[in-house]
């Protein structure tokens, strides 16, 4: 078990008061160490919320996420910075690159708070890089490349620091069907190739079909 959801609740306003809305309540979840999973669910039903959980971006109101064994939802700001940078990665509907950067100092980023670049981490983004098809795009910055290049650099920067777990928030939402397509086996592919557990939120029914199993998000729970 890599990851576990206990009694998650999460919502708007202050616990305890009459203006709180709750958007997910007593949620639970079991992600399984290598497996590929699709959330779904109608627009506010609380996706991204969920996923920013299960990312440490966000903390619930009651409840624990448990991920490898560990409580996470004690650590405290710093501790919850380096586990994200140490076991997740992200990747978002819009690529968010640094426009003034390259391609490749973009994929390099979040190896930055290590420290300096050696060797290994290089030759590691030279093999992403290449294993997706923009190499010869490595200087180019962010405005000279297509939708879908951005995207590929954005797995690539994902999966750079080596994460257990890459976290896809509607990855092929801004892309055509066929680099939506693309991307999607992109992400399974290199998930089973370096034995990552991949979460998707997406609209896409081809998306989630591919998945090795999928969930929708409704009155805050999760149902098959």
């Amino acid at each position: 078990m890599l990851l576990q959801l206990k009694n998650i609740t999460k919502g708007y306003g202050e616990p305890g008061t009459h203006s709180y809305r709750p958007v997910l309540e007593k949620l639970n979840l079991k992600i399984e160490r290598g497996s590929k999973l699709a959330i779904i669910g109608p627009s506010g039903s609380g996706k991204t919320t969920l996923l920013n959980l299960i990312g440490a971006l966000d903390l619930p109101d009651s409840g624990d996420v448990i991920f490898d064994g560990k409580n996470i939802t004690s650590y405290s700001k710093t501790q919850l910075a380096d586990f994200r940078n140490r076991h997740l990665g992200f990747v978002f509907q819009m690529h968010h690159l640094m426009p003034q950067l390259t391609l490749w100092e973009n994929v390099l980023l979040p190896v930055l708070p290590q420290g300096k670049i050696n060797k290994e981490t290089s030759e590691w983004a030279q093999y992403l890089i290449r294993k997706v098809g923009i190499w010869d795009q490595r200087n180019q910055k962010p405005a000279e490349l297509s939708g879908g290049e951005c995207q590929r650099t954005a797995v690539v920067r994902a999966l750079i620091n080596k994460p257990e777990l890459i976290l896809a928030d509607e990855p092929t939402g801004a892309l055509d069907e066929a680099n939506a397509t693309s991307l999607t086996e992109l992400l399974i592919k290199l998930g089973e190739e370096e034995n990552v557990t991949l979460v998707t939120v997406t609209h896409s029914a081809e998306m989630a079909d591919k998945m090795d199993y999928k969930l929708i998000l409704k009155n805050g729970q999760l149902v098959r």
